[in-house]
């Protein structure tokens, strides 16, 4: 039994981790349907964003708005990701309710 006991511990701080890591993930993922006042902060970087219909998705930086990065077309039930800089406050243009995934939200 002594011998199998640091792979029982390695196994279950990993299954904790993981654990935490997906209720982090899930209290920093917002669905956007006001999309004129709210902005978005990428946690890591890199966003996941899906959408309730065919939509191109902007993503315009406030503090230069000539930055702009887009998200080719996504559709219903589908996803892209996108790597924006992180730490910079983005605001959201699509049609339709926009979900992302691994932001902060900030209303104005």
């Amino acid at each position: 039994m002594k011998k199998y006991l640091p792979i029982i511990v390695a196994i279950v701080i990993i299954i904790i981790g993981v654990g935490f890591f997906f209720q982090y993930r899930s209290s920093h993922t917002f669905t956007l349907t006001d999309l004129q006042a709210e902005e978005i902060q990428p946690i890591w970087g890199t966003i996941r964003v899906s959408g309730t219909q065919d939509t191109d998705v902007w993503f315009i930086d406030v503090e230069n708005p000539d930055n702009r990065f887009q998200i080719g077309y996504i559709t219903p039930g589908m996803y892209e990701t996108i790597k924006l800089e992180r730490g910079k406050w983005y605001r959201v243009e699509a049609a339709g309710e926009i979900t992302v995934t691994m932001v902060n939200v900030r209303i104005e």
